[in-house]
């Protein structure tokens, strides 16, 4: 199908069919602008896409993340919550208590080393020392009896010699086990300073717990808001268990991911503008030298970046920031002031380029192309 312009009734609009078309000016010019809007409508990306282009040429825009400095709060040792004294968005001081650990192990085994004192701990001792002494001789009487009962049945032939063997090697080994409790009892007994020892070891162990157990309460470090609480109270913990996150007061910081052809706008002290969420535009600059390079999250990276790479730039604002944009990982983009300076020595750089390379592929004179 072939569309033409130039047929009868668009060369004269004003007639049909030899009768006079009033309203032709009028449908004539709407026929136009029907014409134009197809052609905007058509030609509209590759304007927006050109656009873009020469704008990303022009201003050096960058995909940034508003960080909050944060204090995690982490369990010392494994233990119980007992009780929680902050909530998520409330503000705490310094030495401000916020959680109660427990730990009921730790309790019970104090309680125990509270109810022997240091001075009943070798007497307590030496009272299990003659409990199992006694049990050591009653089990070698019984195997005695064995013994001598099996010998009896073997006269008359009811069972083996092996069963008496068996017998008296269980009697060798009880009293094997009774002459070595004996031997380090009087290891003991000759050692003067056992007394002594045991009851430096029930005082470590007692100091040991009691300081353990007064660490556990947890307090606030700095001044700041708690910004989550990832805990609830009976819950059991390990240690360095993650128990709550505090927001800190001091002023956030500002990571720009700045694509590497630009890292000459990364100089310390280099004046930016950051574009906050409301359309606000805010002062700001870098404050610390580039050394190091991450992948930019995916929400701030935009449908046509260069790289998924980018310079990790940090940068503070000019003036304290709103309480209201105090967000941590709050999306932003920033805009660094273009230097045109440096635009143009490059355009200048890339014209000589091109002329070199024209000059080049063109034949000197007096030769001609062709075969």
């Amino acid at each position: 199908m072939k569309v033409r312009f130039d047929s009868r009734k668009e060369l004269n609009p004003t007639q049909e069919q030899g009768l006079s078309v009033l309203y032709a000016p009028g449908k004539r010019v709407a026929f136009r602008v029907r014409w134009y809007l197809i052609l905007i409508l058509v030609a509209s990306p590759l304007v927006w896409l050109g656009g873009k282009l020469a704008y990303g040429m022009l201003m050096i825009d960058a995909p940034a993340q508003l960080r909050l400095p944060i204090l995690e709060v982490r369990a010392r040792d494994a233990g119980r919550v007992e009780q929680l004294f902050v909530k998520a968005g409330e503000q705490v001081q310094v030495d401000q208590p916020l959680a109660n650990l427990d730990n009921p192990e730790w309790r019970a085994r104090l309680a125990q080393l509270a109810a022997i004192p240091p001075s009943k701990a070798p007497a307590a001792n030496a009272k299990l020392g003659g409990q199992e002494r006694q049990l050591l001789k009653t089990r070698i009487a019984r195997s005695q009896d064995r013994v001598r009962v099996l010998q009896e049945l073997v006269t008359r032939g009811a069972v083996s010699q092996g069963e008496v063997l068996a017998a008296q090697s269980e009697l060798d080994s009880f009293r094997a086990d009774l002459l070595a409790f004996e031997r380090r009892e009087q290891l003991a007994t000759q050692s003067p300073l056992s007394e002594e020892r045991d009851i430096a070891q029930h005082n470590a162990e007692q100091k040991w717990l009691q300081t353990r157990l007064a660490a556990l309460p947890l307090k606030a470090a700095r001044s700041g808001r708690v910004a989550e609480v990832l805990v609830n109270p009976g819950e059991n913990v390990g240690a360095g268990t993650l128990l709550m996150r505090i927001e800190q007061l001091e002023d956030p910081l500002l990571w720009i991911y700045l694509e590497p052809l630009n890292i000459s706008y990364a100089a310390i002290g280099q004046p930016l503008r950051v574009r906050m969420p409301d359309g606000q535009w805010l002062g700001a600059h870098v404050v610390q030298a580039v050394d190091s390079a991450g992948r930019t999250p995916t929400v701030l990276r935009g449908p046509f970046a260069a790289s998924e790479m980018g310079l990790q730039v940090a940068a503070r604002f000019d003036r304290p920031l709103p309480a209201r944009w105090r967000i941590d990982q709050l999306p932003l983009n920033v805009r660094f002031p273009t230097d045109w300076q440096q635009m143009l020595t490059d355009s200048r750089e890339l014209i000589q380029e091109l002329g070199e390379f024209i000059a080049m592929d063109r034949p000197a004179p007096g030769v001609q192309g062709g075969h």
